[in-house]
């Protein structure tokens, strides 16, 4: 039990720190996560991290950094490519509970862990599809495009080739890395947004989020929304 506490309070603080608050009972849910996280983990390599302190700041905290980054409007449509073991998609999901996610996820073990996670903590209005983003997106409706697209796992030029017709008119992409982006990789049809860099809590190294939107060939000039 002081082990818990300890943890429950390491969640509370850590988010605090980053300015993402999140109330008690969505700490006792990023607690259950965490708990089958380290029992899929003995049989499945689910994330090479696998100390408690370690996953609460590296992926928990890491992934709610984008709500900080980005305004991210209420009940808005967020496809995570490359989720693993559901980072940033299932945090962001847990505190924001009126955002609608996508979780695309090739390993078929992870993806089997992604069903049962959402299922655990009651998520609703979480999709899994186990398959690469080229798969999704030649078998998705043409209708079906998202707010934001969110990756901490894919190469950023991926996500520049294969991911433009899945957002919506001045939707963004959301990349979470180590250090800035350089923008001179940046494809004449995409557009910098903005950088968001911080310190991750308790000395575990700077994060940098990025922020992207396509530009659309008709409209050249078009302003994205605000972030």
């Amino acid at each position: 039990m002081e082990q818990l506490g300890a943890l429950e309070h390491l969640l509370h603080e850590s988010s605090r720190q980053i300015g993402v608050p999140i109330e008690p009972d969505q700490a006792q849910q990023f607690l259950l996560y965490l708990k089958q996280l380290n029992i899929w983990n003995q049989s499945f390599n689910l994330t090479a991290i696998i100390k408690d302190e370690e996953v609460i700041v590296k992926h928990f905290i890491d992934s709610l950094a984008a709500l900080k980054a980005v305004n991210i409007g209420t009940n808005a449509h967020i496809l995570d490519i490359g989720a693993g073991a559901g980072f940033p998609g299932i945090p962001l999901k847990i505190v924001r509970p009126d955002l609608c996610i996508t979780l695309v996820e090739p390993a078929h073990k992870k993806s089997a862990f992604l069903h049962f996670i959402v299922g655990l903590l009651r998520l609703t209005c979480v999709d899994v599809f186990q398959g690469t983003i080229e798969r999704f997106n030649s078998t998705r409706p043409v209708t079906m495009t998202y707010d934001y697209l969110t990756t901490r796992a894919l190469n950023p030029s991926l996500i520049f080739k294969k991911a433009r017709s899945l957002l919506v008119e001045g939707g963004k992409a959301i990349i979470y890395s180590a250090r800035p982006f350089d923008r001179t990789l940046l494809p004449s049809d995409w557009y910098f947004v903005d950088d968001y860099t911080f310190e991750l809590p308790y000395a575990y190294g700077p994060r940098t989020i990025t922020i992207f939107s396509y530009r659309d060939e008709l409209s050249p000039h078009v302003v994205p929304r605000g972030t």
